[in-house]
């Protein structure tokens, strides 16, 4: 098994391997962190809408305000920022399946990399403790998750 320079950097190679992947979890991840300013500028509008509203006077009743159609832009707001709650927990678990598939694919990427490099040594590498060794901790690392 070569010294580290004769090998890509995990990294680069495992999100260079699967680059729709990699550019899903770039734009999820940018998304996501794009919800808190969106929401809160959604909420500063809710705001500015009662605001004006109780400025301006109106119906004294909720009955009253709803069939005056003064509050429809209030609530279209208030479900705005509804959506963008269940859009930024959806978001979330998106972040966290791609996440979890770029994982799987570049410890398969890994294992298969290892068994091929095993596969065109010599009988006299596997006689070696010290090889033996190195090999089972490359084995036992590549069998659980990695963390992109």
């Amino acid at each position: 098994m070569g010294g580290i320079e004769e090998h890509p950097a995990l990294p680069g190679h495992g999100l260079a391997g699967q680059p729709a992947l990699t550019l899903a979890m770039v734009a999820l991840r940018l998304m996501r962190a794009l919800m808190p300013v969106a929401m809160l500028w959604v909420g500063k509008l809710i705001i500015d809408q009662v605001v004006a509203l109780s400025a301006a006077g109106g119906p004294d009743t909720l009955a009253g305000w709803w069939e005056s159609g003064l509050a429809h832009p209030l609530i279209g707001l208030v479900a705005l920022e509804l959506a963008l709650a269940i859009a930024q927990d959806v978001l979330g678990r998106l972040v966290a399946y791609v996440d979890a598939l770029l994982q799987e694919k570049l410890v398969i990427d890994i294992s298969i990399r290892l068994m091929d490099h095993a596969a065109d040594l010599d009988l006299a590498s596997f006689e070696d403790a010290s090889f033996q060794d190195r090999l089972d901790r490359a084995r036992r690392q590549t069998m659980g998750r990695i963390p992109c």
